[in-house]
């Protein structure tokens, strides 16, 4: 955990020191930021699958009177595991990226309205 906030941390100030123009630096910070939001988006929607399967299996089970063997207790409890470290490392890399990039380069109220339309834009672009 530690080595990938390193990491980026690293490519957040690699990019404000790379000496690129203006436009190529906003241009791979919505990059990235776009590809940690498009991960947070298909994460999300893992979660939302798995929850939904739990409900499907829960309500069958119930109507047959019958309950999860151990062996399901433990699919479910592992998967459940992974998903929610999963989403506790991805929302500490972008919150992580995110406060580096303000404290950086996005300053200024207009400076992250800037940031956030270009975000938004590539989003919609790469995001399914």
């Amino acid at each position: 955990m530690k080595r990938v906030q390193r990491l980026l941390m690293a490519l957040a100030f690699g990019f404000v020191f790379a000496g690129c123009d203006k436009s190529k630096v906003q241009e791979q910070d919505v990059a990235l930021m776009a590809d940690l939001e498009c991960q947070a988006r298909q994460l999300k929607e893992e979660r939302f699958q798995a929850a939904n399967e739990f409900r499907l299996r829960g309500d069958s089970l119930m109507k047959a009177n019958r309950t999860l063997t151990e062996k399901q207790k433990i699919e479910e409890d592992s998967l459940k595991e992974s998903l929610t470290r999963r989403t506790g490392e991805l929302a500490t890399r972008l919150t992580y990226v995110m406060d580096s990039l303000f404290d950086v380069r996005y300053k200024t109220v207009e400076q992250r309205e800037a940031f956030d339309q270009a975000l938004a834009k590539k989003v919609g672009e790469i995001c399914e």
